[in-house]
Order: C-alpha cells, then sequence, then structure tokens
C-alpha cells in the first residue's frame, strides 16, 4: 500500500511538472507570441502559425506587434492556398494599418492571390483583370515601391494571358469559318495588347483570314507588319514564309476565275 501510494505521489508530481513547463512556454506577452507565431512560419507550419496569429489578434488587437501579425497571417494562409481568406485578411490590413509600409505589399499579394487562382487562357479570365487592375493601382499609388520590378513582370503575365484568351477565341472562330468574328479578336489582341508576343499570332491569325476570304492584298499587310514589327523571332520567319507563298496569289485566283 505504502508503494502505491509513493508511486501515485510520484505521477501526480510529475503531472503537475508537466503543466508547470507548459505553462512557463505559454506566450505570455504579445511579442513572444508574435514570435512563436513567426518561428512556425518559418518552419513552414502555416496551420499552426495561422493559429498563433489568431490568438494574438484576439488577446492583443491594439498592441503594435499586431501590424505585423495580421500581415504574416494574411501570408500564411497564401502559403496554403487559401486565396480567398488570404485576400480578405490583406484587405482588412490595409483598411486597418493604410498607412503601413507594408499597404504595397499587401496589395501586390492580392493580385498575385487572383493570378494564381486563374484558370488556363481558354477559360474565362476575371481574376486575371482583376489582378492586372489591382497590379495597376499599386503602380499609381506607390509608383516608388521597392516592388516595382515584380510588379511590371507581373503586368506582363497578364497581359499576356488576356491577349492569349483573346487570340484563341479568333482562331477559334477562324476554323469556324466566322471570319468576321475573327478579326474582332484578332484586332483586339493587335490594339489592345500589341507589345505582348500574341500580337505576331494574332497578325498571322488575320492574314490567314484574309486569305480564306482571298483578300490577297491585306493579308500581305499584315504578314509584313509581323515581319516589320517582331524581327529575328520564330513568327516573323514564318510571316515571311507565307509572303512568299503569296507572291501569285492573285495570278492564282484570277486563273481560277476565267476557268
Amino acid at each position: 500500500m505504502a508503494r502505491r501510494l509513493l508511486l501515485l505521489v510520484s505521477f501526480i508530481c510529475l503531472g503537475l511538472g508537466a503543466c508547470s513547463r507548459q505553462q512557463s512556454i505559454t506566450p505570455k506577452q504579445p511579442e513572444d507570441r508574435l514570435a512563436l507565431a513567426d518561428e512556425l512560419k518559418a518552419k513552414g507550419d502555416y496551420i499552426k502559425a495561422i493559429a498563433q496569429y489568431q490568438q494574438l489578434l484576439s488577446e492583443f488587437p491594439a498592441q503594435e506587434v499586431a501590424e505585423l501579425a495580421r500581415f504574416n497571417l494574411a501570408v500564411s494562409r497564401m502559403e496554403i492556398e487559401q486565396y480567398d481568406l488570404a485576400r480578405s485578411d490583406f484587405e482588412d490590413f490595409i483598411d486597418s494599418y493604410p498607412r503601413s509600409d507594408l499597404v504595397d505589399n499587401a496589395m501586390y499579394m492580392i493580385a498575385v492571390s487572383y493570378i494564381e487562382e486563374a484558370p488556363r487562357p481558354e477559360r474565362d479570365q476575371t481574376k486575371m483583370v482583376k489582378a492586372l487592375s489591382e497590379l495597376n493601382l499599386l503602380l499609381r499609388e506607390y509608383p516608388d515601391t521597392d516592388l516595382k520590378d515584380e510588379v511590371e513582370a507581373r503586368i506582363g503575365e497578364c497581359r499576356s494571358r488576356l491577349a492569349k484568351k483573346d487570340y484563341l477565341s479568333g482562331a477559334l472562330y477562324l476554323r469556324l469559318g466566322s471570319y468576321r468574328a475573327a478579326h474582332i479578336y484578332f484586332d483586339s489582341v493587335v490594339a489592345e495588347y500589341g507589345d505582348t508576343p500574341w500580337a505576331a499570332h494574332a497578325l498571322i491569325g488575320k492574314a490567314k483570314t484574309y486569305i480564306k476570304e482571298k483578300k490577297f492584298d491585306e493579308a500581305r499587310e499584315a504578314l509584313q507588319q509581323v515581319v516589320d514589327d517582331f524581327p529575328d523571332t520564330p513568327m516573323s520567319r514564318e510571316a515571311a514564309q507565307r509572303l512568299q507563298g503569296l507572291v501569285h496569289a492573285p495570278e492564282i485566283q484570277d486563273q481560277t476565275s476565267s476557268e
């Protein structure tokens, strides 16, 4: 009996010691909880990090560390592809801390979240349009942002994706024989996204459409524009080959008509 009582007392002491150790590592100050959350985030344990950031914001919403906690909470959500929640957290961050040095970063991350969610170019590109709008707004409001190079690269990515969307629509209408609709989409690519490689594809698409319509002069003009505007590219070489193939196109048409 004495031995059993001694063991029971020992287990109780061990349990109390464990509880004491647990309490000693539980963050009591906002800075400590932020440090713990940041450590978890750095290790890639985003779920636990999110829990710690949320706990901090619940316990110390008015503390200075809440600013960084709210931002890193949103970043952690991005890492586990919770894009809707991340956007909401970044928007809350911007509303809560409009003068923060991290506002431009938050705007950039909102745009990136839209890009990450955007489907293949042939599908609806509403999210890519939203991303482009957010990036353009960022450059207008923060023209000297340290993220300028990344923002401009992402803008190029968005524009290229939207140009490809219109090009694919034009190519589809060309295959279907709906030449007027094909021209509308090809012209849109050239007019709106002339600085992207898809403009060359669209011009060749226009040339193909004109050839189908037996408008050979217009086809030559479109192909020559590719040669002039996109030199030393595969599309320029393709355009030159097609131009060569159109050398006698009118004569062929006249012979066919006379026969």
